[in-house]
Formats: structure tokens, C-alpha cells, sequence
């Protein structure tokens, strides 16, 4: 399958390279502000609308009247005028809300579609020739660019890193089927229950900011304290940011590790359908779901389900999968977010409301495939299921141990579980390998308090 694919590397620039980054970052964000401004300005005057071709033939004549924007490379600043045009677009089909004015201390971006080099000089070491720029700047280079090289973009955060982006058409090969299928309940005390028909696994939700959260408290109050403007301001303005861009960079790294351990394993990936918009208008709730990164997590594995031939499929939103028993189907409507185990009162099953949930999504993903209607999970054989019969999970029994012939390596589930709990104790419970509950033969209460 032919993709396209972003490679990204640390640039290290010397003083005058920032410096010419830095006019360049300029130059763009002006035209953006600019014709955002101007097609602000006609619609509210002159009911003119947004126009790309019309702001497009501006862009020369806004050259000789501001003429600082020779300095800047021609392509980048039509590229950065697409940009704008591309914001109005997912603001009129309403994927987006209306576009903003570009800020000098917020992530900056230059696109460099032609006439720029990429030269290996190491095995590590690598340099980049720009338009405009007489010296080559050094990249940190990783790992090799595989496809054919389509542009460049040069990033720089806020925290005052520089990151060469290299977009490339590339083949990417499907992984080998496994024929398993897996429900995935999505939390914010456990980042991820998942079953799979044999096991139950729970990913740690790492709290990355919260976390961090008393340190950012402590710098953000000394910024307050800071005179706007001065050089001390701007030095605990640059350590707010870097603390926050680490916040942001550890995110990203466990969300891509999870949803590529996941996609690999798994022929087919059940998800909810999440309101999450409307989910993060709780105030007792907004920091924590947005610190969770459901949507970003949802996001990768929908790509990824592409690259690698597998397939993702969203239970309906209004689907109660914690509410119905995954044993006999029975609804329990008195269910709230407060009550974390209920038992049912048909089949007498004890139930952990997220593994119910994972379980209920579990069985979607089985039915599409098989094209076949639910059937309470006793009926069941174990023939009748899609994959080959699951080996041992890997437990957490004193030390953790691989058990029987699963994979545990560090692009399984399991591996992930083990490397995220490593050495402490308490973190997950032995649990991990818990299976259905058996039913309760005693008469008991239907919730079940903690």
C-alpha cells in the first residue's frame, strides 16, 4: 500500500541559521494574519466571501507594498496562504471552529515545497540545504528516509526546539493476519481495558500532567511574578513551555506504542463512539479526559488499521456497553458512573463495569466479522470464535513472568504492560488474567460497592 509518510528530526542551527528560520517563520505567519485579517474585514464590510483564488492574486502586490517579504521564499509563503485557505474550509464544513490570528511565541512552521537538500554525511549526521540560506543546517538523522521525497516543512515549538519534517511517499507491506479480534473500553482510571476472547488487559493511564502538574504550578507562578517583557520573564516563559512540550512529547510516545502494539495484534479493533466534545464540558472531568487523549488515541489507530490491512469498527455512540450484561444481554438502566461492579440479577454474574464493557464490544467485533447474531457468551464455543485459541496472558504474579506461548516481546500488548509496570508493586493487580466471572449462586445485591 503506497502512504504518505512524515519523518521527523531534530535540526541544531547556529545563531544566524535561528535567525534566518526566525525571519522566515515571520514572513509566513504575516500573509497568514494578513489576508486572515483582510477576508475578516470584506466579509463584514462588503459581505465579500473567503476566496482562494481571489487572495491568491493578491499575494505579488503584497510583495512590492511590503517589499521585507523578497527575503522570504516565494513557495513558502503561497504554501502558508493554502494554509489559511484549508483552515476556512474545515471551519465551513465544520471540523473545525473559525480560524485564528498566528501568535510569535506558539509553534511555528515553514513549508519548503522545492529546491531544498538533504545530504547524509554519517550514519547519524546529516545536513540541510533551504532556499535563501547560504550554510547548511545539521540534522540529527535517526533513522533512514525510505520513498520518495514529495517536501519539507521546518517546525519550531514553543519551548525553541527546531524539527525538519520530511513528507514522503512511501510502500508499506500488511502485517501477516492473526485472525484475533479485540473490544477496547476506554477509561480515565485505567487508560484501556481490552479483551480479546480469552483475555482481559489493563493499560495504566499515566497521567502525564497531572503528574507534572505541581511543578507547572510552581513555574507558572513564578512567570506571574515576572516583569512581561524582561529577560527573566522570557527565561521562565522558555522553562513553562519545555515543560509542557515534554508533557506533549510523552503522550505522543505512549499513545503511538500502544495503538501500534494493538494494531499488529489484532485483525479487527472495536471502539466506542464518543461524544468527546461533549464530554470535556464537564468541569469535575475536562482536565483529565483531555489529559487521557481519547480522540489522538482513536485518530492513530484508524490510520494505522489502513497501513497494515487490518479494520476498525465504532460501536454506535447510545450503545450501552457497560450497562448490558455480556453473559445473558440483560440492560441494567440504574447503572451510574459511580457504580464500579454490578451484579446481574438474571444470570447472577458479577460484573467489573469495564471489563463488561470490552467484553460487549468484543462480541460486535465478532458478529461483523462472522456476520452472525449475538449469543450469550456460555453458548459459545470456542470454535465458534474468529481467531485460533489465545495461549496465557502474561500475569503479574510476584515477578512477571512470560507465560505458556504468548508473545511479550515490545510491540505486544502484554510486553507493554510489563515495561509500563516494571518494577512496582501494587501498580496492577494479578488480575490481568482474569476471564469471565463465574456466576454467583447466593442471592446477592446488584451493585456492589468498592
Amino acid at each position: 500500500m503506497i502512504i504518505e509518510y512524515t519523518y521527523r528530526f531534530r535540526l541544531y542551527p547556529n545563531k544566524e541559521q535561528e535567525h534566518f528560520l526566525n525571519i522566515q517563520f515571520g514572513h509566513c505567519r504575516f500573509v497568514y494574519n494578513y489576508f486572515l485579517a483582510l477576508s475578516k474585514e470584506e466579509y463584514e464590510k462588503q459581505g465579500i466571501k473567503w476566496k482562494y483564488s481571489r487572495y491568491q492574486s493578491m499575494l505579488p502586490a503584497l510583495k512590492s507594498g511590503y517589499p521585507f517579504l523578497k527575503q522570504a521564499n516565494s513557495q513558502s509563503l503561497q504554501v502558508s496562504l493554502q494554509n489559511l485557505d484549508t483552515a476556512y474550509k474545515n471551519f465551513f464544513e465544520g471540523r473545525a471552529g473559525f480560524p485564528k490570528f498566528k501568535k510569535k511565541k506558539s509553534k511555528q512552521t515553514i513549508h519548503i515545497p522545492q529546491h531544498f537538500e538533504i545530504e547524509r554525511v554519517s550514519e547519524k549526521r546529516g545536513l540541510l540545504k533551504i532556499p535563501k540560506l547560504k550554510t547548511k543546517i545539521p540534522i540529527k538523522m535517526h533513522r533512514d528516509i525510505e520513498g520518495q521525497i514529495r517536501s519539507i516543512s521546518i517546525t519550531k515549538t514553543p519551548d525553541g526546539r527546531y524539527y525538519l519534517n520530511v513528507l514522503v511517499k512511501r510502500e508499506i507491506q500488511p502485517v501477516d493476519k492473526t485472525g484475533k479480534t479485540v473490544g477496547i473500553d476506554v477509561g480515565i482510571k485505567e487508560f484501556a481495558i481490552i479483551y480479546d476472547g480469552e483475555s482481559t488487559y489493563r493499560i495504566e493511564n499515566p497521567k502525564y500532567l497531572q503528574k507534572a502538574e505541581k511543578k507547572l504550578i510552581k513555574l507558572q507562578r513564578q512567570l506571574s511574578r515576572k516583569q512581561k517583557g524582561s529577560k527573566n520573564y522570557e527565561k521562565t516563559r522558555h522553562k513553562v513551555a519545555k515543560q509542557h512540550q515534554k508533557i506533549v512529547n510523552q503522550r505522543k510516545d505512549f499513545l503511538h506504542k500502544v495503538s501500534s502494539a494493538i494494531t499488529k495484534q489484532y485483525d479487527a479493533i472495536v471502539v466506542e463512539s464518543l461524544n468527546i466534545k461533549g464530554m470535556i464540558q464537564n468541569e469535575k472531568l475536562s482536565k483529565q479526559i483531555a489529559d487521557v487523549s481519547w480522540y489522538e488515541f482513536i485518530r492513530q489507530l484508524e490510520y494505522k488499521v489502513k497501513w497494515y490491512g487490518r479494520q476498525i469498527i465504532k460501536a454506535d455512540r447510545f450503545y450501552a456497553s457497560s450497562k448490558q450484561c455480556n453473559v445473558c444481554g440483560y440492560k441494567n438502566n440504574q447503572l451510574t458512573l459511580s457504580i464500579r461492579k454490578w451484579q446481574c440479577p438474571i444470570c447472577k454474574t458479577i460484573h467489573d463495569r469495564d471489563e463488561n464493557a470490552s467484553k460487549n464490544l468484543y462480541k460486535i467485533g465478532v458478529a461483523h466479522l462472522t456476520n452472525l447474531r449475538f449469543e450469550p457468551a456460555e453458548r459459545q464455543s470456542t470454535s465458534g470464535r474468529t481467531g485460533t485459541v489465545r495461549s496465557k496472558a502474561c500475569a503479574l504474579q510476584g515477578n512477571l513472568q512470560a507465560q505458556s506461548q504468548r508473545d511479550c516481546g515490545a510491540g505486544s500488548v502484554g510486553g507493554l504492560l510489563r515495561k509500563q509496570i516494571g518494577d512496582r508493586k501494587g501498580a496492577v493487580e494479578s488480575n490481568l488474567q482474569s476471564t469471565r466471572h463465574p456466576a454467583v449462586k447466593q442471592e446477592t445485591s446488584q451493585f456492589i460497592e468498592e
